[in-house]
């Protein structure tokens, strides 16, 4: 965190290769386009949203996923927003001195696909933007206690999928780079593989999801603006 802190009170040397800008102005145009030239895509089951809590959800999104609300611009707006984030953190990591590798290589577990954010300094990352109420879940270390999205085990099928890469060193954890998206602190926070058992979560998933009805309701109903949300 120091060291990209540094980069952006201090700047970074003139005389830095000229390249690394240009290869980082290429990913980013690379992201906005693959963001807003969007092709038909059957909705699957991938790593990204196999750790969601909610089986029927799930369910829903893959098998009936014309049923739910459309998306609108201002949330296509704020999904763009942090993929461009999540791509400036990377930057900022690799020209603060850390190896950057592996980016966006396609993993898989038990037939399921995914894509890595990246391996930085031999350690898994994965690159999130948040709210500032989200964000101080990441720094004070309470995602493991509440993670709605399930982003704990998607970061561990990232590196279930990954241990067989020479370039990660850390088969025992790995970590999420967040940004506050609305006030620009960053931080690391870092989780250990513990006992879940990412094979049978993802075989749990997938037979979730192929069945023909909708899984049972995993929670009960919350009085409006009681819930919190």
């Amino acid at each position: 965190m120091s060291d990209i802190e540094g980069v952006l009170v201090n700047g970074i040397p003139s005389d830095t290769d000229p390249k690394v800008m240009e290869n980082f102005g290429k990913q980013l145009a690379k992201t906005i386009s693959e963001r807003l030239i969007r092709t038909p895509r059957e909705p699957t089951l991938r790593m990204s949203n196999a750790g969601k809590p909610c089986e029927r959800q799930l369910w829903y999104e893959i098998n009936e996923p014309d049923k739910g609300e459309p998306l609108r611009a201002e949330t296509f707006m704020k999904f763009l927003y942090g993929d461009i984030l999540e791509e400036l953190l990377l930057f900022l990591a690799e020209v603060s001195g850390h190896e950057v590798t592996g980016r966006q290589d396609e993993q898989e577990i038990e037939g399921i696909k995914g894509h890595r954010d990246a391996i930085i300094d031999g350690t898994l990352v994965d690159v999130k933007s948040a709210s500032s109420y989200s964000f101080k879940k990441f720094r004070e270390g309470g995602l493991k206690e509440d993670d709605p999205f399930g982003y704990i085990p998607q970061i561990m099928s990232y590196l279930e999928a990954s241990k067989g890469d020479k370039e990660l060193t850390d088969h025992d954890k790995a970590a999420f780079l967040v940004v506050d998206k609305t006030l620009g602190h960053i931080c690391l926070d870092f989780h250990s593989k513990g006992n879940l058992d990412v094979h049978q979560l993802i075989k749990d998933k997938k037979k979730a999801v192929n069945q023909e009805t909708p899984p049972e309701r995993a929670f009960e109903a919350q009085p409006f603006g009681k819930s919190g949300n």
